[in-house]
């Protein structure tokens, strides 16, 4: 092999794969604009029809959840905007994870949703949700929360 061959195979193998992982990003940003938009267009039609969905329909039972909660933790569910992959997962589990109220933590991709068990006696509050969720890189667009906790 000569020495331009030798120089040239490696270069254009690089440009490939950086072509390819650009297509990746790009595709990925797209899912969040599209999923963003999908987002809004269900809450939009929620506050419309005035469905009525039950805290416990909201919460996803995971056994780390039901651990927590049999602890004698409280549950909160968040809508988050934009959550579509594990890579967003593992954001939201980073940032919520190291938290020393939390108990549990479980981000449902099927519904976008953050599902939080807090320590016994512990709570954050919708604000202090939504700043974390900022944080990992994502907006909370509501905060659900069983009837026995309720913090303004």
């Amino acid at each position: 092999m000569n020495t331009i061959t030798s120089f040239l195979i490696p270069l254009l193998l690089l440009a490939a794969s950086t072509a390819a992982w650009g297509q990746h990003e790009h595709e990925h940003q797209h899912e969040h604009q599209h999923e963003h938009k999908q987002t809004h267009a269900a809450t939009d039609a929620t506050a419309v029809t005035g469905e009525n969905i039950s805290f416990t329909d909201r919460l996803t039972a995971t056994p780390e959840i039901e651990a927590a909660l049999a602890n004698g933790g409280n549950a909160v569910v968040a809508d988050v905007l934009g959550v579509v992959c594990d890579f967003c997962a593992v954001a939201m589990n980073k940032v919520f994870g190291k938290q020393e109220e939390v108990a549990a933590v479980y981000v449902d991709l099927d519904t976008k949703a953050l599902n939080l068990v807090f320590m016994p006696g512990a709570t954050l509050t919708d604000e202090a949700i939504a700043s974390l969720a900022v944080q990992a890189g994502y907006r909370i667009a509501a905060v659900h929360r069983s009837d026995a906790v309720v913090t303004h």
